[in-house]
């Protein structure tokens, strides 16, 4: 029998918050030993553009790239599936560019934990979609669930 997807409980949700804040705080201050204790040697991370590291390949990015100037990140829903945690929500980054300016990068993510035999939780897994072009209109429940959010249509002026 498998394990039944549930809703993270109180204790649960904010060990996993916990576990996100330390990931935002290393990106921001480069921090790659905390980077290495927080992400699973199995890692698969997507950015945004759609480029996907290793674990080994994220860690060389963060400290060569030196991008992150500012994470935020919107509600989350917290699920898990026996030890694993599925954490998704909105997530904007302020990122410096090659040329020195600044840029802002802002959509949903899917990030994946997993409990180890240590008992520590380690990201598995994390793919981050930007925020697009929508070209149908958003339907009464789509409305609802991203009133946070701006959405561009096809052709209709902003």
């Amino acid at each position: 029998m498998t394990d039944p997807l549930v809703y993270a409980d109180p204790a649960t949700r904010a060990e996993l918050l916990a576990v996100e804040e330390r990931r935002r705080a290393a990106l921001l201050s480069i921090d790659l030993s905390a980077l290495d204790d927080l992400y699973d040697e199995s890692l698969v991370h997507t950015h945004a553009p759609g480029l996907t590291h290793s674990k080994a390949q994220l860690l060389e990015h963060v400290a060569t790239r030196q991008a992150y100037l500012d994470i935020a990140r919107g509600e989350l829903t917290l699920r898990l599936i026996g030890d694993a945690a599925i954490m998704t929500g909105r997530l904007t980054n302020r990122l410096s560019s090659p040329d020195g300016s600044a840029r802002v990068v802002s959509g949903q993510a899917i990030q994946v934990l997993r409990r180890c035999e240590d008992g520590a939780w380690r990201f598995v897994s994390f793919q981050m979609t930007p925020d697009g072009e929508h070209v149908w209109p958003a339907t009464a429940a789509e409305r609802a669930s991203i009133a946070d959010t701006e959405i561009t249509q096809k052709g209709v002026p902003a």
